[in-house]
């Protein structure tokens, strides 16, 4: 295995153990932080970031957030008003946020070249997104219907199709398609161009979440990966089952400081600043994949 761990000094100030102790082994986090977060890379070149948090921790809950930003969403043409993960992350205090799903939007009127993707657009995701148990949009096409799901217990699962949600579904986002299923590599033979990457993954016990941004498009950093290849990554980092997300320009994760309160994008995006095209930047989304981290209840302790 080539993925290369970050140095003790960073590791304590990216959200994850402290510089002292022990490294925690791939598909666990600590009794001080719940959430591992670190850098890979691999031939090719490959990079990006993979988390991976304790589904079994107290202090921990996964959510599906709406990006409402500038305007006030809802309606029937416009579920949301897009917004960059760094700043969802910081308006509901996520310890990690990863962008989720994909999503339409219309061009902004005259402009030249046409904008899409800018903070305030009306936007609408064209699968799943239920929040808090309220169903927010349903997929337009069957592709779409590959969903994760958190239910009412905290438990997560992931589904190559999902026609009908489950009477406990309390939060649901979908992507592409299954990449990983109970351990087997699924084939996508016309998945031919490597491209940035998203992606949310199970262990086969189903206590650990992993969430990994992969970059692309960047020559010499990292070439991105096809949907196989993708799943020849989970299966590497412990996932039994894995779905990939909206990519591309997307592809974001984000992570909070402990110590500061900062938070910082971990990964390299592929997008660049239209007044400074040298310089990555986030594409505002519809919603993200986030997790909680919350103070331990009194007599609490990991399952």
């Amino acid at each position: 295995m080539l993925t290369r761990r970050l140095s003790p000094a960073l590791l304590a100030a990216w959200l994850l153990v402290p510089a002292l102790a022990q490294v925690p082994s791939p598909l666990e986090g600590t009794a001080t932080n719940p959430i591992a977060v670190e850098r890979f890379a691999r031939p090719g070149p490959v990079a990006g970031v993979v988390a991976r948090i304790n589904l079994r921790d107290p202090r921990v809950a996964v959510k599906v957030l709406m990006a409402d930003g500038l305007g006030p969403g809802g309606g029937k043409d416009c579920a949301g008003r897009l917004e960059v993960p760094s700043a969802l992350a910081r308006k509901h205090d996520l310890a990690l946020a990863l962008n989720a799903s994909y999503f339409r939007a219309e061009p902004k009127a005259g402009g030249a070249p046409p904008v899409t993707y800018f903070v305030g657009n009306c936007g609408t995701p064209v699968g799943w997104h239920v929040a808090e148990g309220q169903v927010r949009a349903r997929p337009v096409e069957a592709r779409f219907e590959a969903a994760f799901v958190v239910h009412a217990s905290g438990r997560a699962t992931l589904h190559a199709r999902l026609h009908q949600l489950p009477p406990d579904v309390r939060f649901a986002v979908s992507g592409s398609a299954l990449v990983l299923e109970q351990g087997r590599l699924l084939p996508h033979p016309k998945d031919t161009v490597r491209h940035p990457r998203s992606a949310v993954g199970l262990s086969a016990d189903g206590h650990t979440l992993l969430l990994v941004a992969v970059d692309g498009r960047q020559e010499g950093h990292s070439r991105g990966a096809t949907l196989a290849e993708l799943g020849e990554l989970m299966q590497g980092f412990g996932a039994a089952d894995a779905l990939n997300l909206d990519g591309g320009g997307s592809t974001a994760m984000v992570v909070k400081d402990r110590a500061t309160g900062v938070f910082t994008v971990a990964n390299r995006p592929s997008g660049l600043a239209t007044d400074l095209p040298s310089t990555p930047v986030e594409r505002p989304v519809v919603d993200v994949l986030g997790v909680v981290l919350r103070e331990a209840p009194v007599g609490a302790g990991t399952k």
